[in-house]
């Protein structure tokens, strides 16, 4: 007899044998004993979740001697026959290949008469959604009001494609994803019903590169079974080209600590082992975002599938990064993985995006910049100078004795200091008063400072709630900031007729410009702060 592979050896038979479907096999079970068996189905859902295999068992328990039962029996003569394919009351329909029209009208015509050997007539159309849209409307009418003895299902990876009028007249169940640990317990049963000498730690390895799918992780089993006789997990990740989580962390510290020739490195040393970058580039996506999970999680380990040496190397590496840095990287190694699986040179765009990626951890936010020149300001506006001391001087003293006086007068002079605009001072007088009712009036106005007059203007509207508590307290706020410039200060209110624009209201305003328009869509960039640039019109122009 052929060999038969572990994915058609091992299907489920039975509801109970459904793994990951927990919802589904309730909704199935219950409909079947309460006689609330509806007449059309979809089952949607990625491959190899089990679709066509509920299909199947449902149709045993619909057409079993002993039902129709939640449990059939599996032995008699319409179970054989379903399990075997032989069944003449259970139709399975390609539809990718029978999508035709003729192909559904005579589906319909085949559909009036009684099933022979069993109680339904059922039809299983997998892939359904490639059906052609005149085959779905030749299907609408059938589907609405079909015979008593037919029952409908339409399994599908693609919902959406099924158009609406159909989804309506059936029930649908969404299949989803097996979870890993799942399918590391099934595969672990599998491998010790069949003998196979496999390691738990291989076995995690297939349970990932199966992505959600049991029949993928059991193809795979078979796969690397053929490949050594005692399978671990140095012979999965050869075989399957899975990216060692060593050199995964390792390049992972190369682009948070900014070292572009370790990179390059540990590139070269992958494109010599034949490893396969695209992949490569996929696992380094779901590392960052191992990495981004263990940073805000506080047991880590409850929610991503590692081992407990994985998530060491993981919580190795989480010092080294800030949250919103590695949350930044993130979201560019997932455009840069994109980039890489359409490029025709995966090595030259891994490079070029892992060497960009790395020069993010030198940038320093914009707010940074802001606070460092803000607090620069003020340290000149409250009268700080700086003074370049000399060279050596102490040895210099005993030279200059010998020159003449006026000589040793000529020592150079410290810069003059640049002078306050309107907006440091403003910031420096608020700093020196202790009113925050006062304070928050001053932080509304629109400053301009001009020959030792500093003019604070009011939108018309501010004028009663801003202005007027100003202009009440002028004298102090005249004095302090002749205290701050060393020399009379007089204070001026103006009431602009104008609306001042304010900083909420600015990145709508940047927004529409389109010269920023085109940098944003140039650079793919996003604004992330707007500040305001004083002229001297007492307006706001410029941002």
């Amino acid at each position: 007899m052929s060999y038969l592979v572990l994915a058609r050896k091992w299907r489920p038979q039975g509801f109970d044998d459904l793994v990951g479907q927990e919802p589904i096999i309730r909704i199935l079970k219950n409909s079947i004993s309460q006689k609330k068996i509806a007449h059309a189905y979809i089952f949607s859902g990625p491959r190899g979740v089990g679709k066509t295999s509920t299909a199947r068992i449902l149709a045993k328990a619909l057409n079993c001697e002993n039902g129709p039962t939640p449990s059939p029996c599996g032995t008699c003569a319409s179970c054989t026959a379903v399990k075997d394919g032989t069944s003449i009351a259970v139709l399975e329909i390609d539809g990718a290949s029978n999508n035709s029209v003729e192909d559904i009208r005579d589906l319909r015509e085949g559909v009036k008469y009684t099933p022979l050997g069993g109680r339904y007539k059922i039809y299983i159309i997998d892939e359904a959604h490639m059906l052609s849209p005149s085959a779905f409307n030749a299907l609408l009418k059938t589907l609405e009001e079909p015979p008593p003895h037919a029952i409908f299902v339409l399994a599908t990876t693609v919902p959406r494609k099924i158009p609406a009028t159909i989804f309506s007249r059936c029930q649908h169940l969404p299949f989803r994803r097996i979870s890993a640990q799942k399918i590391k317990e099934r595969v672990r049963h599998i491998a010790s019903s069949e003998d196979i000498k496999i390691s738990d730690s291989a076995i995690g390895m297939v349970a990932r590169a199966a992505d959600g799918s049991m029949r993928d992780s059991l193809t795979i089993l078979d796969q690397v079974t053929a490949f050594s006789s005692e399978i671990d997990a140095d012979g999965v990740k050869d075989l399957l080209g899975i990216a060692d989580i060593g050199m995964l962390a390792e390049v992972s510290s190369a682009v948070i600590d900014g070292d572009r020739e370790k990179i390059i490195n540990v590139i070269s040393e992958l494109v010599d082992k034949g490893a396969d970058l695209k992949s490569f580039a996929k696992d380094l996506v779901e590392f960052f975002r191992n990495l981004l999970i263990a940073k805000f999680v506080k047991k880590p380990e409850e929610i991503l599938e590692l081992s407990e040496d994985e998530i060491k190397i993981v919580s190795r590496i989480l010092p080294k990064i800030s949250p919103d840095l590695l949350t930044l990287m993130l979201s560019e190694m997932a455009k840069a993985e994109l980039d890489v699986r359409s490029s025709f040179s995966p090595r030259l765009s891994l490079e070029m995006s892992l060497i960009r990626i790395s020069f993010l951890s030198t940038l320093k936010p914009v707010q940074e910049a802001i606070e460092n020149i803000d607090a620069l300001i003020r340290c000149q506006v409250s009268g700080v100078r700086y003074q370049v001391s000399g060279v050596r001087e102490e040895k210099a003293d005993a030279r200059t004795q010998d020159l003449e006086p006026e000589t040793q007068n000529l020592k150079p002079k410290a810069a003059p200091p640049t002078p306050p605009d309107g907006s440091s001072l403003l910031t420096a007088i608020r700093e020196k008063i202790d009113d925050p009712r006062i304070t928050s009036k001053l932080s509304q106005a629109m400053p301009l400072l001009k020959e030792n007059v500093l003019t604070l203007a009011f939108n018309s509207n501010e004028a009663e709630l801003f202005a007027e508590p100003i202009r009440k307290n002028s004298h102090l706020i005249e004095q302090i900031a002749s205290d701050i410039l060393k020399s009379p200060v007089k204070l001026k209110i103006d009431i602009l007729t104008k609306k001042i624009i304010r900083k909420k209201d600015l990145k709508d305003k940047v927004l529409t410009d389109p010269a920023v328009k085109e940098v944003i869509e140039l650079f793919d960039g996003r604004i992330i702060d707007v500040k305001l640039k004083e002229n001297t019109g007492g307006e706001n122009k410029d941002v």
